[in-house]
């Protein structure tokens, strides 16, 4: 049927041909004729294949079915059609340009050799198209995870170029495509040090794909380097991020895998951003719980009004056992546990994760109190506000429960002076009238 409707359309050509070279008088004239020919069906060719692309849009608007059809809108704007409908036209080209000629012709050979090239080119453009289409759609609908699966579809890519390649240069030599692959063996070799890069890069990619390490939009901070942002995109040869001063760095997938980077996912997925700082007390102003300081205490911070007055309920009327069995036999304890009481108070920390107000190893300036906690949101702006609102606060108080923040110049020059430290009567300290200086190492 195809080969009736082939040899038909030639010779209807042909006659056409004939036609017009008897009116000019030119007719006799063979190099002519097959020039001519050869014109009409590289016309012919093109129109069929421009003809067909209309007619598939013509009914893709005009039947409901495909008016809000998501695959639809994406191939109209990726101009899938037009893509994919190249090929038409060198197909339909080898399928009738032979008629003309007779016998073994040079010129016809160059010819088919180069339809042949332009409609493997074509081939791979429509193929390209189709997988660009495919991962379009699953970008949109399956991946969920926003996995950067760009990478593979650029893999794909490459393999459909690299078979076109070697399907044009069988054609050029004139070479089964089988024989040239068994000539690339033996250069595999060399091949491997030239992409050795592309190959690194596309395992990396694979990895990073599959097991979700890394995906559009996560903030990942690359060790040794100045990589700390959000990851733009994600190719077969490079990961594009765009750091927090705004410049944009690029490095390879391989780094990543061969490498350690951090990916702050995790912290947004669960909602809560860490609180970790410290602040340092001068040891000098540390001393015992006395009747006035919890009375002092107890009226103007209600947090502690019922801990301390079960604690002295529990001691019955000796005042001391009471405090140290609750943790509070110093000023420096009652000030852990109101620490404590207000970030379990305090609306903005996440009380479902871990919530640690404790003494570190005392360092020459000062006892560090660590304060550890997560807010419960994750935003910066909003988490550095947080952050900043809670220690301001335990910072200000410090004075309420006679405690001084350790200045470490101040305090070192006092010592080395002789004028900080001195015996008192029931062998505490006596405190330096140090200025308080925060020391403060709060997480990113």
């Amino acid at each position: 049927m195809i080969s009736l409707l082939r040899t038909e359309i030639a010779q209807w050509l042909i006659d056409i041909v004939d036609w017009f070279l008897k009116v000019t008088g030119l007719d006799g004239k063979t190099s002519v004729q097959e020039a001519i020919y050869v014109l009409l069906v590289m016309v012919l060719a093109l129109g069929i294949s421009h003809g067909l692309q209309k007619l598939v849009l013509f009914i893709m608007r005009r039947l409901p079915i495909f008016r809000k059809n998501r695959w639809v809108e994406h191939i109209r704007k990726l101009r899938t059609l037009e893509q994919c409908s190249k090929f038409i036209a060198p197909a339909v080209f080898l399928g009738l340009v032979s008629f003309s000629f007779t016998g073994e012709n040079t010129t016809l050979y160059i010819i088919i050799k180069c339809a042949i090239i332009y409609l493997i080119i074509t081939l791979a453009i429509a193929l390209c198209a189709v997988f660009k289409l495919e991962w379009i759609i699953f970008n949109e609908l399956k991946n969920t995870k926003n996995l950067p699966l760009e990478g593979i579809l650029n893999m794909c890519r490459g393999i459909i170029w690299i078979i076109a390649v070697i399907l044009i240069t069988s054609v050029l030599i004139d070479e089964s495509p089988f024989s040239l692959l068994a000539g690339l063996g033996a250069l595999s070799a060399v091949l491997l040090l030239i992409f050795k890069d592309s190959i690194l890069g596309l395992v990396a990619t694979i990895q990073l794909s599959s097991n979700d390490m890394i995906r559009k939009g996560d903030w990942i901070v690359v060790d040794g380097t100045s990589v700390n942002g959000n990851v733009l995109d994600v190719t077969l040869s490079s990961v594009k991020v765009k750091n927090w001063d705004n410049t944009t760095a690029i490095l390879s997938p391989y780094k990543l895998i061969s490498g350690s980077f951090v990916n702050w996912r995790g912290m947004f997925d669960s909602g809560a951003r860490r609180i970790e700082s410290c602040i340092y007390i001068n040891p000098c102003s540390v001393k015992q719980t006395t009747q006035a300081l919890f009375s002092s205490i107890s009226k103007k911070y209600s947090l502690l009004q019922k801990q301390i007055a079960d604690a002295i309920t529990e001691g019955g009327l000796d005042l001391t056992k009471a405090p140290l069995q609750s943790g509070m036999a110093t000023n420096l304890g009652l000030y852990r546990a109101y620490m404590f009481a207000y970030l379990r108070a305090h609306p903005r920390i996440a009380q479902n994760e871990w919530l640690l107000v404790n003494l570190q190893p005392e360092v020459e300036f000062g006892i560090p109190v660590r304060v550890y906690c997560y807010s419960n949101v994750t935003s910066w702006v909003e988490y550095v506000q947080i952050n900043d609102e809670v220690l301001e606060h335990f910072f200000s108080v410090t004075k309420d429960f006679e405690l001084e923040l350790c200045n470490y110049n101040i305090y070192t020059n006092k010592v080395l002076m002789g004028q900080s430290i001195s015996s008192t009567a029931n062998g505490g300290l006596q405190p330096s009238s140090a200025v308080g200086k925060i020391y403060r190492n709060g997480a990113q």
